[in-house]
């Protein structure tokens, strides 16, 4: 169970993370208003600037969403069952719904954000012409990091049934 605190860990330090970027993104919407409606002079980075820290904190918040329960579910079924009932259905939806994504798009992210670093990929969606390579890290970060929890939750809840026979 030590690699699973471990991974608890590491997701509660990329979960706060996550969270203090809330303060960038808001300064950077603050300026951006403040340049574009009282000054008329719109800035050429705001929007990447604004839609990278977004991508950063969904993507590095995650895991820690899995961490504390916060993934969507349907509550209606999930409510009736008992705790062995939900233990089991955690490690399936696990195995079946998340781990697989997860794992794959931790490999084309891989392979995505290489091509971006190789290539010297530039973003296009302003005339900023920002690197995308540290943007696009992110993505295989993310999911690589999303993985992680989602083997320790399936470790936690066979641990849980484990001690639950014993009883």
């Amino acid at each position: 169970m030590q690699f699973v605190k471990l991974i608890d860990k590491v997701s509660q330090w990329t979960g706060a993370l996550a969270a203090w970027l809330v303060i960038p993104l808001m300064v950077v919407v603050m300026i951006d208003v403040f340049m574009r409606h009282v000054l008329n002079t719109p800035t050429d980075w705001g929007y990447d600037v604004l839609w990278m820290l977004f991508s950063a904190q969904f993507l590095l918040g995650g895991a820690f969403t899995l961490l504390r329960g916060g993934h969507i579910r349907i509550d209606i079924v999930y409510g009736t069952l008992s705790d062995r009932a939900k233990r089991i259905y955690d490690i399936i939806n696990a195995l079946i719904v998340i781990l697989p994504p997860a794992v794959l798009l931790t490999w084309a992210g891989i392979v995505f954000a290489a091509d971006a670093w190789a290539s010297g990929e530039k973003l296009s969606t302003t005339n900023w012409f920002f690197p995308a390579g540290p943007s696009k890290s992110l993505i295989p970060i993310g999911f690589f990091l999303l993985s992680l929890q989602c083997v320790a939750e399936i470790l936690r809840n066979i641990n849980e049934l484990k001690k639950g026979r014993r009883q």
